[in-house]
């Protein structure tokens, strides 16, 4: 910018001279003009605060940006003990703001691919833990219930932590026992039956979270109020160890629930609905994790042993 009788004049900013933090602010601004979740624009800046680490963003000019560095950073998180998946998550956090780059002809071109990753089965929470999760805790603490009835609701639905947290008194209808989620990560509502157990469950808590109005948040703190993603993370891990379970990510239910669908014979396209997923691929992906549990009643099912014990059974009633 030049000034000219103490005005400044427009000017704009050589190529070789923009940085990283200038096409991230770019980029994000684009994102924020073109209405994408919150959730969406936030996991690009913590993935740039992570590639920050590796780099100064602030000094890294967008002609230095090339398939080379890319190698570096990724070589640079194998070292420092980061798993394949995440470095696959890091690399899509900042790809986009990238490939805006290579579209706005700063960058020169170059092909981003993912790393090659194990299919490690995703831990979930085991019948005997969740007998001891499910067990009605004393009704003198409301943050103790709210918890426990938090869990009852993850295992009945499925929904991710973002979704539940924003989940209105409204948006329960106990009438039809139907959910309607409102604010997903695909910004796509859906509806999610809701089971007999839980329907009771909810109808109890309804009574006791004596909500205001409808526009209420369905899980509050203990002054009524949103319930943060650090308050509900803290509050389910101090759940879960008081009853001795080791295991505290609130995703775990979803894949609990996913898990138990799956085995349960349940059908994988109305697993996608209920879940929203906007393609089978991650269905398909769970199924394929739980190959070994579905072997348990594999031959009481298969067409081949079903057909022979049938034979079999034939035969026996001849003789």
């Amino acid at each position: 910018m030049q000034k000219k009788n103490g005005k400044k004049r427009m000017t704009m900013l050589k190529q070789v001279d923009l940085t990283f933090i200038d096409l991230q602010n770019q980029y994000l601004k684009k994102c924020q003009v073109n209405n994408l979740s919150e959730y969406t624009i936030q996991f690009y800046v913590v993935s740039c605060r992570t590639f920050g680490k590796f780099i100064d963003l602030n000094e890294l000019k967008v002609v230095e940006i090339t398939r080379e560095l890319i190698d570096d950073y990724i070589l640079h998180l194998k070292n420092t003990g980061v798993k394949d998946v995440t470095i696959n998550t890091y690399i899509h956090g900042i790809s986009p703001i990238i490939k805006h780059g290579m579209k706005t002809g700063v960058i020169d071109n170059f092909e981003f691919k993912e790393i090659k990753t194990n299919k490690e089965i995703k831990q979930v929470y085991t019948n005997e833990e969740l007998s001891i999760l499910l067990k009605k805790p004393d009704m003198r603490s409301f943050a103790e219930y709210r918890n426990w009835v938090i869990i009852n609701f993850l295992l009945g639905t499925g929904v991710r932590s973002l979704e539940l947290r924003n989940i209105k008194v409204k948006d329960i209808d106990l009438n039809s026992s139907m959910l309607i989620v409102c604010r997903t990560k695909t910004r796509k509502q859906r509806y999610i039956p809701i089971s007999k157990r839980l329907h009771g469950i909810l109808i109890e808590y309804l009574d006791f979270r004596k909500n205001e109005t409808q526009d209420d948040y369905l899980f509050c703190n203990e002054f009524g109020e949103y319930l943060p993603q650090t308050t509900l993370k803290n509050a389910i891990s101090k759940y879960c160890m008081k009853r001795g379970i080791n295991k505290f990510s609130i995703h775990l239910f979803r894949h609990t629930f996913c898990k138990l669908w799956i085995l349960n014979q349940g059908d994988i396209f109305t697993l996608q609905k209920i879940l929203g997923h906007s393609s089978l691929k991650m269905v398909n992906h769970y199924s394929n994790l739980y190959a070994d549990d579905l072997k348990k009643n594999f031959e009481k099912y298969c067409a081949l042993d079903t057909i022979a014990n049938n034979d079999r059974t034939r035969i026996k009633a001849k003789k």
